[in-house]
């Protein structure tokens, strides 16, 4: 009995934060529904900056790791980095054409669930890159873009942004390297991470309606040249193991 006492909680501090992410993707999904995708936009960000961006930090701070903290990461993970955008993509798009909507946000939600039960099968673990483009990137990418304060303006920006669903689904699956935040980072890419927080806080501070124009810069510039960050030698590493992976998934029984 006293051994059972001492057991440490499931739930910890950490998890806490790991619901302020996912309060926030469904906050968002709530305030689509009511046909206020600007506030859906926000409660996605507020979610990540005050949430998942924290959760894996307090959880090393404290010492309070656990595959309960890990499993409903990866959930909550699903719930505001797939289908909550999915769904703000849907209330965008159905004005124009609603099976055009529910092609794009079917799109999104079956390819990020594809990605996660892919590595969910056979975990993923390159030193320095996550293979294929990650949620949350992919998320920013889509949601900053739509709420653009310019860029969604300029013509043609309603298919543009077409364009970018479907690439990024596509991305979500494609065995290619995108640098991670978890290990070896250079300290360029510290001052790049720093810069994506900084200025977005700061434009949503003193110019909130081009928050997401420059949210959206950073997270473009990331999307096209993390891979940059890499050695050779590393892609090279990187390619022969993701064949390798790829025969491991498909051999899964």
């Amino acid at each position: 009995m006293n051994e059972q006492r001492k057991l440490p909680h499931t739930f910890g501090l950490k998890d806490v934060f790991t619901c302020i992410n996912l309060m926030g993707g469904v906050l968002a999904v709530i305030f689509c529904i009511g046909g206020r995708v600007d506030w859906a936009a926000y409660a996605f960000l507020g979610g990540y900056v005050l949430g998942d961006a924290l959760d894996g930090v307090v959880a090393r701070l404290t010492n309070t790791s656990n595959q309960f903290g890990g499993e409903f990461d990866s959930i909550s993970d699903h719930m505001a980095q797939c289908v909550a955008p999915a769904v703000i993509v849907y209330v965008v798009y159905a004005g124009i054409c609603p099976y055009l909507a529910g092609t794009l946000a079917s799109m999104l939600i079956i390819t990020g669930s594809i990605r996660h039960a892919r590595a969910a099968t056979v975990p993923v673990h390159f030193p320095g890159a996550y293979m294929g483009l990650p949620r949350t990137i992919s998320s920013f990418l889509i949601i900053s873009f739509i709420n653009s304060g310019l860029l969604i303006k300029v013509p043609g920006g309603m298919w543009i942004g077409v364009a970018i669903v479907v690439l990024v689904s596509v991305m979500h699956l494609a065995p290619l390297p995108f640098r991670t935040h978890k290990s070896g980072q250079k300290f360029y890419e510290k001052m790049l991470a720093l810069g994506f927080f900084s200025m977005t806080i700061l434009a949503f501070i003193f110019t909130r309606p081009y928050t997401f124009d420059v949210a959206f810069t950073w997270i473009l510039i990331y999307s096209m040249f993390s891979w940059l960050a890499l050695e050779p030698h590393e892609r090279r590493a990187f390619f022969a193991r993701a064949r390798e992976w790829s025969l491991q998934v498909r051999g899964a029984r």
